[in-house]
């Protein structure tokens, strides 16, 4: 191979990484709203309680009403919703429907003898990771939820 040759490939796999990496820069990561809205109104599980016109404030007093926690200050200053909220989300979720939840002020609460949510969604089988990237998935690209 040539020098030009071998440079032109070079600059072509450098700006490839450089798009890509530019690319996942640009995607929101999504919002406790964002979140809310998608679990409430979008995931299928509440469909008979929700009603797809149903607004933010709507959808978050819904999940609160059931233990599933999302809090004002988190959904109201637009703090991101990380893969531990959704775990915490997803897990609440699943005690909530298995009918196994224990209450806190309100709250679904972690069971005894687990350490973390993450776990908890590990060892139930909760697939809450791709739960995280269905969320991410649906909240980009940017403003695709504009409740």
């Amino acid at each position: 191979m040539n020098l030009v040759y071998k440079t032109v490939v070079g600059m072509i796999i450098v700006g490839a990484c450089c798009l890509q990496a530019q690319a996942e820069r640009e995607r929101r990561v999504p919002t406790h709203a964002d979140a809310a809205l998608v679990l409430a109104k979008y995931s299928g599980l509440f469909d008979r309680y929700v009603k797809s016109d149903a607004t933010l404030t709507q959808c978050v007093a819904f999940l609160n009403t059931h233990g599933i926690y999302f809090g004002l200050m988190e959904v109201v200053n637009g703090t991101g919703f990380t893969s531990n909220d959704c775990a915490r989300v997803m897990g609440q979720v699943e005690l909530v429907m298995n009918g196994e939840a224990e209450f806190t002020v309100g709250k679904v609460k972690l069971p005894k003898g687990i350490d973390s949510w993450e776990d908890f969604c590990i060892l139930n089988g909760v697939e809450y990771v791709q739960g995280y990237e269905a969320i991410i998935r649906i909240a980009n690209p940017a403003g695709v939820i504009n409740d």
